[in-house]
């Protein structure tokens, strides 16, 4: 679809797409050149899949929300914004989530500690930060709302980004590339529940709206739809060395962008295209928690 508004500052948005274009791919191709060719895709084990079965549901998914048909009402309420306000906004919720990398990558990544230290991180940088950052500009955060909170039109702004999950999630969970998925052990099903729950608010929920609702729609009207899609993938996914990583920091970096930078754009093109933020959550949901794990809680 093309973009329905005027970029402001085009030149640079083409200079940072492809520079983020450039890095996804040297991730890639780094990881092919020194044989790593099958990457951990979770924090919660050790198991490895082959790199294609990770990119793949997500490719597939960019071409079926481009090919699928479905007419955006989408207008950006950001257009009719001074750039330097834009400005300013976007560089402070940049720098917010560069301290939240940062900040986890340099501390011990083990034990109790860790935990506390990263949620503590995780609600500074990506809640507390922009909430007051929306305070300051809160004629902007009744605008933003009705993007979040915006109803359907028509059923078939249901039905295809509907179309869409149900296709990424067979790929991912039921189809002959789908991640393994373990066995949850006799655990207290009620305390798994409410980890689910809370996981969820911190990591789905949080994580879509920091990113790509509030994050990455300034960027979009300030660089372009797919320069801010892929500058946000790779800020989103370049955190997670800090609970995916090795110890050797080149194959963890490359490791993180092949994977989640490459789900960032798919979930960014979700968020680009319906401007649903259920879709979003949905399918980060699904990936913290897969259906199959889910089920086994259910019917423990």
């Amino acid at each position: 679809m093309n973009q329905q508004f005027k970029v402001m500052l085009p030149a640079w948005g083409k200079a940072i797409g492809l520079l983020c274009m450039i890095i996804i791919f040297a991730a890639v191709l780094w990881l092919v050149w020194t044989g790593n060719l099958n990457i951990r895709y979770t924090a919660d084990h050790e198991e490895v899949i082959p790199i294609w079965h990770s990119m793949l549901p997500a490719f597939l998914g960019i071409f079926l929300i481009d090919m699928i048909p479905y007419q955006s009402h989408d207008s950006s309420i950001f257009q009719q914004m001074e750039k330097q306000h834009l400005v300013v906004q976007s560089i402070v919720l940049l720098l917010s989530g560069v301290l939240f990398t940062v900040s986890l990558i340099t501390i011990d990544q083990q034990g109790l500690h860790f935990q506390l230290y990263y949620l503590a991180f995780k609600l500074t940088t990506l809640l507390f930060i922009p909430l007051i950052l929306l305070l300051i500009y809160r004629k902007m955060t009744a605008g933003q709302q009705d993007i979040i909170s915006a109803k359907p039109r028509s059923r078939g702004h249901v039905i295809a980004p509907l179309i869409v999950i149900v296709v990424w999630g067979y790929l991912k969970f039921y189809s002959p590339i789908a991640q393994p998925e373990g066995a949850i052990v006799a655990t207290d099903m009620t305390e798994l529940l409410l980890l689910v729950l809370i996981g969820f608010m911190i990591n789905s929920v949080l994580e879509e709206v920091f990113y790509r609702v509030w994050l990455q729609t300034r960027l979009e009207a300030l660089l372009g739809r797919w320069p801010a899609i892929l500058l946000v993938s790779i800020l989103w996914s370049i955190w997670h060395v800090a609970i995916q990583g090795n110890g050797h920091w080149d194959i963890d970096v490359a490791t993180v962008i092949a994977n989640h930078g490459v789900t960032g754009l798919f979930l960014g093109y979700l968020w680009a295209r319906y401007r649903k933020i259920w879709v979003i959550i949905l399918i980060h949901g699904l990936m913290n928690a897969s259906p199959h794990f889910l089920l086994q809680i259910l019917f423990h």
